[in-house]
């Protein structure tokens, strides 16, 4: 056996104080005499008297030293070592996604992780050192490289769950940054398993600690709205991820309003679909599970009881090409667009009276430029920028591009040549995306609430319609021009993804509310605002910061969970990190056996008895045979 705090053994000093006490301690004798005449009594009062006496045996003053005994061992906290799940250089990945939320263990998975975490702090040792991962959609360092094992249980206590999906390949790269290049560094996983099926390898040791017992679980796995041939359609399903079927009531609210309600019975393992046209003009959908009334369906994980849509029916962007010899590369990519109903007129003709979503220019400009975006080719001479003839650049210049500009997303001009191009110079308003010699090629911007894109050269003075990169700029940028909604995101966006909102042009700042109501900013820039902040489920709203006293909604946008991964509660028996096969660890081997507990219960033990001899030794038994040693009387009563 050892000792955590040593340095407490020292009070056992204090039993040099106690035996003292005793040794100066009156010690007088009630003796019932029968005459007043033995006053030779009072010498023995004159020997209790004296300040020195020989120690006698007395019951009181061992247990006190026992008792003093038991406390300074229990201060110096006494241990057994036993086999440990980690030492060294510790990294703890915390497990905070949502399947930690499950309550097959109470009150919840995750609380019982920071129990283990806990331990694992508290049985730290002098030599070792501790870093904390939590692991959710983005993985951060709560505790980082530290003993004080009080840091380090406030970093536990402070640590929440998430709802959203542990990103378990950036946590894995943080703990490759904490291990570094230490020997015996150990990787400690607690939690409910979930990776995915090729996880990179990490150093040192791998020890992973399961957290749960269950895998009853219901869970709404989809939710969308398509168009259909009656009107919107709205499909759904539910995922039965437990060993035993289950019942459950799927209600579908339409715009906040009850619009169906049916019991589904669901298979384990197998899921259910139901599909109902919705009424013209639908927004949103909220799909609710709920129990029957008198069965019991267990569900262990509420967070994904619930699904949220929002419908973006398709549009079709209407785009008129004005030019007066026609450009065949312009004509046939403006064709092949989906979504894109291309139009041709001469420059000179008067501009219908209907108007485009985004008119293109090529050598041309019209006199009077309509208020809507604009697409520019080859240039000449206009009042929206200054242009100072033409140039020939050099064959041997290269095409420099912005840097991480969105709207350059998987081009490379590099390996373009231009044969001339006007000089033009980059207005205030715009954004040169890419240059050679120093002179702009296409610029973008706004200018007067509508976006602009200027190519300074002909198409068919350089080879960019024979690169690839051809079509995807001009998709990049014809999305910028047109955007078919406000939100442009993923089909399903899932906590902690990014979502770019496109406003009107103009707009200098968007407010964008959670589904809890609270009011988020983001600001503007050219290729629109970027929000990341989606770390609730629900629908999220778009618009001005007046929007929601009445105002209206620019777009809505769903961040639902629907992961197989999450939803999937049973607990991995084994983990696969790089090539190996990580078993589960045992959970009672989490560090030094301390006994102080013990012994601090047999110190107040001891004070029980010690205060019961006390009591005892000035009364008489008040009752015969054992019962008197409770009922008692005071001596002389």
């Amino acid at each position: 056996m050892s000792f955590l705090t040593p340095l407490f053994l020292s009070l056992s000093a204090l039993a040099a104080p106690i035996i003292i006490l005793y040794m100066l301690k009156l010690r007088r004798r009630e003796t019932e005499v029968s005459s007043v005449m033995l006053w030779r009594m009072v010498l023995r009062d004159r020997e209790a008297n004296a300040p020195w006496q020989r120690l006698r045996r007395n019951i009181l003053l061992l247990l006190q030293l026992l008792l003093l005994a038991l406390l300074v061992v229990a201060l110096a906290r006494p241990f057994l070592p036993v086999p440990v799940v980690a030492s060294g250089q510790i990294t703890v990945l915390l497990d905070a996604s949502a399947s930690m939320n499950a309550a097959d263990v109470q009150p919840s998975r995750f609380e019982e992780a920071k129990k283990i975490a806990r331990g694992l702090a508290n049985d730290l040792s002098d030599e070792s050192l501790m870093t904390l991962i939590l692991v959710s959609e983005q993985p951060g360092v709560i505790a980082s490289a530290s003993g004080d094992k009080r840091e380090l249980i406030a970093a536990i206590d402070s640590a929440k769950p998430s709802v959203g999906i542990a990103n378990w390949e950036a946590a894995f790269a943080l703990a490759a940054g904490a291990n570094g290049s230490v020997a015996n560094s150990t990787t400690v996983l607690i939690s409910d398993g979930g990776l995915p099926e090729k996880s990179p390898p990490l150093t040192g040791e791998v020890r992973y600690v399961p957290i749960g017992t269950e895998s009853a679980n219901l869970a709404v796995s989809a939710l969308s709205i398509r168009p259909g041939p009656g009107g919107p359609q709205v499909f759904a399903s539910v995922t039965n991820y437990g060993e035993a079927e289950a019942k459950t009531i799927l209600t579908l609210n339409l715009d906040g309003e009850l619009f169906n309600a049916q019991q589904l019975t669901v298979s384990p393992g197998k899921t259910s679909n139901v599909i109902l046209t919705a009424y013209e003009g639908v927004v949103r959908a909220e799909a609710v599970l709920s129990p029957p009334a008198g069965v019991t369906t267990t569900d262990y994980l509420p967070a994904d009881d619930r699904g949220f849509a929002v419908y973006n029916p398709p549009q079709s962007g209407r785009v008129l090409f004005l030019s007066n010899q026609g450009n065949r590369y312009i004509e046939q990519l403006l064709a092949a667009f989906p979504g894109i109903e291309p139009y041709r007129a001469p420059v000179d003709s008067p501009l219908p009276s209907d108007p485009f979503d985004l008119y293109v220019y090529d050598g041309a400009i019209s006199s009077e430029l309509p208020a809507k975006e604009l697409l520019i080719f080859n240039p000449p001479p206009n009042a929206l920028f200054n242009i100072d003839g033409e140039f020939a650049p050099a064959l041997a210049s290269a095409v420099t591009t912005a840097e991480d500009d969105p709207l350059l997303q998987f081009v490379d001009l590099s390996n373009v040549h231009i044969l001339k191009a006007v000089d033009a110079q980059t207005p205030a308003w715009a954004r040169a995306l890419a240059s050679i010699e120093g002179k702009p090629l296409i610029f973008y911007g706004t200018l007067e609430r509508r976006r602009i894109v200027v190519f300074t050269f002909d198409l068919r003075d350089s080879d960019l319609p024979l690169q690839i990169a051809y079509p995807i700029l001009m998709s990049n940028l014809i999305e910028w021009l047109t955007p078919s909604t406000v939100i442009s995101a993923d089909d399903i966006i899932h906590p902690g993804d990014s979502v770019t909102i496109r406003p009107a042009v103009g707009e200098q700042a968007v407010g964008i509310f959670a589904p809890d109501d609270q009011l988020f900013t983001a600001g503007v820039t050219n290729a629109g605002a970027l929000f990341a902040d989606t770390t609730q489920l629900g629908i999220y709203g778009v618009g001005t910061a007046s929007a929601q006293e009445g105002g209206k909604f620019a777009g809505f946008f769903a961040v639902n969970l629907f992961s197989a991964r999450e939803s999937n509660i049973q607990p991995a028996a084994t983990l696969t990190v790089g090539r190996a096969q990580v078993a589960a660890s045992v959970r009672d081997q989490v560090g030094q056996r301390e006994l102080w507990p013990f012994v601090a219960a047999a110190a107040l033990a001891i004070l029980l008895i010690e205060w019961w001899v006390y009591h005892r030794g000035s009364s008489l038994p008040a009752a015969p045979g054992w019962r008197g040693l409770f009922q008692r009387k005071k001596a002389g009563a």
